[in-house]
């Protein structure tokens, strides 16, 4: 059984993986926004937090260290959508996405791949969905943010390919979660890929041989394939 941190936890894909993972023996470290959500789902240990404030990387981790022991899996689900034309996007929302997407993932993965490295083994997993591998019009902002997620799990990679760590994308689109209820698009959510298949696939990433690694995994709903 591993000990696991999943980000985003309080709901969506994180949610669903915090369950089932510690209903089938791991040990898992939970953290979001909401502390009202993460103690309701009553499993392991949390700390609601703020990936983005000064600060908050390092406490995290150190947070799931103290409880778990050690880190094996970092489950990276935290993120937010943002879905408008170019010429309507204000600096200040272009700001917050590139912020919350892909400074708070930098700084996450920062400080977790210290801890695994030392240990000379650990996976980190974030899903930094189809929007990071395939482009998609009025979404520049959310897609630049993604993309950038895409290049640096990359970059992290080769860092520590000697490290024992290991690194997956999942480049899923259109998954059934409480992101799309505040994104302004028409979509078929009956369509879309459900959570429980998504955290499927991640399952499978975190049992995989420790010398095998699934680096990059694509599913999309077969109405609107992008690549």
């Amino acid at each position: 059984m591993a000990n696991i941190l999943i980000t985003g936890a309080s709901s969506g894909i994180g949610a669903e993986l915090a369950q089932r993972l510690s209903s089938r023996g791991d040990s898992v470290f939970l953290t979001g926004r909401s502390e009202e959500k993460l103690a309701a789902l009553a499993c392991g240990s949390h700390l609601a937090a703020d990936l983005t404030a000064p600060g908050s990387a390092e406490k995290i981790v150190a947070a799931a260290v103290e409880k778990l022991g050690s880190i094996d899996v970092v489950v990276h689900c935290a993120g937010i959508g943002l879905i408008k034309p170019a010429a309507d996007t204000t600096d200040a929302e272009f700001t917050q996405v590139m912020n919350v997407n892909t400074r708070a993932t930098f700084l996450l993965m920062r400080e977790a791949c210290k801890v695994m490295s030392a240990a000379k083994k650990g996976l980190f997993i974030t899903i930094p969905g189809i929007l990071g591998k395939a482009p998609m019009r009025n979404a520049s902002a959310y897609v630049a943010s993604k993309y950038a997620v895409t290049g640096m799990v990359k970059c992290f990679a080769q860092e520590y390919q000697r490290s024992g760590l290991r690194f997956c994308l999942f480049h899923l689109g259109g998954v059934d979660t409480p992101f799309w209820d505040k994104i302004q698009m028409a979509v078929q959510r009956d369509k879309m890929i459900p959570v429980s298949t998504a955290a499927d696939l991640i399952q499978q990433a975190i049992d995989a041989p420790p010398h095998l690694v699934l680096s990059e995994v694509v599913m999309q709903p077969e109405s609107h394939q992008l690549v």
